[in-house]
């Protein structure tokens, strides 16, 4: 119990959960539009996506993420989600990385923590389909946050979305998808 305590005061204080899950939604679902090519209009969107390959604004996204897109929607319309887009930022701590993905994450309700990989140096890839590239790490003792929808598998097995801190939720690492066919090799769970 006092391990799931620490995560949560940990987390109340991090920069790590500042951003909203409409925030992530946003990025998600605009990412997938950039992809295909948008051209965004607001100081939000420019900011995020360059606009530098854009053709239009009435483009249709690539049929195998309309799903994900739906879901989205469904999501932003249950939270009543409102994203300034007149800013020019978003506190996602990994735009980086995910700009990078093949594969885009759905930001789950419920979150988790491994408090203490102790696998072997493990990659993440930018997508959970074919190629895959890896675009980060996760090495011994590292904190991992589950805080994404996961994909094609059943209990424990398949692939996360996840972010890497230093131990005890310290300063962000890495992030991309990681494949995991069974328990993951953690000193204690959170969440």
């Amino acid at each position: 119990m006092r391990p799931l305590l620490l995560l949560l005061f940990l987390c109340l204080a991090s920069p790590a959960v500042a951003a909203t899950g409409c925030e992530d939604a946003w990025f998600t679902r605009n990412q997938i539009m950039d992809r295909a090519g948008y051209c965004f209009s607001t100081p939000l969107g420019r900011a995020m996506f360059d606009n530098s390959d854009c053709v239009g604004t009435q483009v249709r996204p690539d049929p195998y993420y309309q799903p994900v897109i739906d879901e989205i929607l469904k999501r932003e319309a249950q939270h009543n989600c409102r994203v300034d887009t007149g800013r020019q930022w978003l506190d996602l701590e990994d735009v980086q990385f995910r700009r990078a993905l093949s594969d885009f994450p759905i930001k789950d309700e419920f979150e988790g923590g491994c408090l203490g990989w102790t696998g072997a140096q493990t990659p993440l890839y930018a997508g959970y389909r074919e190629p895959f590239r890896a675009i980060g790490q996760i090495t011994q003792g590292d904190y991992v946050h589950f805080g994404h929808n996961a994909v094609h598998g059943a209990g424990e097995a398949g692939w996360a979305y996840v972010t890497i801190h230093q131990p005890a939720w310290g300063a962000f690492k890495s992030a991309g998808w990681l494949y995991w066919p069974g328990e993951r090799p953690c000193a204690d769970y959170a969440g």
